[in-house]
Parts: C-alpha cells; structure tokens; sequence
C-alpha cells in the first residue's frame, strides 16, 4: 500500500485498503488493519488541520490597510505570521544539520570496527 499523505489525497490508499480489509482472514487481522488504517488516517486529517490552523492568521493580510494605524498592524502581522515561520526553519535546519553530520562521522567511523566482526564481510558507504 503507498502510505496515506504521501500524495495531496492519497485514493489509491483507500483502494488498497478496502481491498485489504476486504481480504482479512480472521477478526484480529481485521483489527489491526482498521487500527494501522485509522492512525494514518487520523494523522493525515490532523495534518491538514494543522495546516489550516497554521494559515488562518494569514487571512487578515488580504485586506489592504486603510490608515497608517492599520498599516503599522499590518506589517506587524505580516512578519508575526509570514516572514518569522518562514524562516524558523533556517535556524533549526543549520543545528540539524550540524548534528546530523556529527551522527555520520560517528556511524561512518563504527562500521568498520563492526564489519571486522564478520569474515569476508566488505561493507560499502
């Protein structure tokens, strides 16, 4: 099955589901496919809530400001909501990414000493 939200809406998934649940054998393979379905689909749906939530601020920037007050406001919200998320992940990603380069020195270091372990055993990175 190709994992729900891996597309914008995923119909196959619910192809393959059906088809799925359709096919169970017994009353627990029924179950745990209802409960693998049910936690996908409750976490796609709470994405797109998430998404939504995340948007709503933005719908007061469609209208234009009419005095300086209001335009101050504005600019204000414009970069609360759009410029601030937008670049959030700028700073993350740089200590993300320094991490997750300390993590390969540590693995890309390890390997070796494990292959060891096992004759004719040529490990590739």
């Amino acid at each position: 099955m190709i994992p729900q939200g891996s597309e914008i809406l995923n119909t196959q998934y619910f192809t393959d589901l059906t088809a799925a649940l359709s096919a169970a054998e017994s009353c627990a393979e029924l179950q745990a496919l209802v409960t693998e379905a049910m936690a996908s689909i409750n976490a796609f749906e709470a994405g797109i809530n998430a998404d939504l939530a995340a948007l709503l601020p933005m719908l007061s920037l469609l209208t234009a400001p009419t005095s300086p007050g209001a335009a101050v406001s504005w600019i204000t919200n414009y970069i609360s909501t759009i410029l601030t998320p937008y670049l959030k992940p700028y700073i993350t990603l740089g200590t993300q990414l320094t991490d997750l380069l300390a993590q390969i020195a540590t693995l890309t270091a390890l390997i070796p000493t494990l292959s060891v372990k096992f004759p004719s055993c040529d490990i590739t990175i």
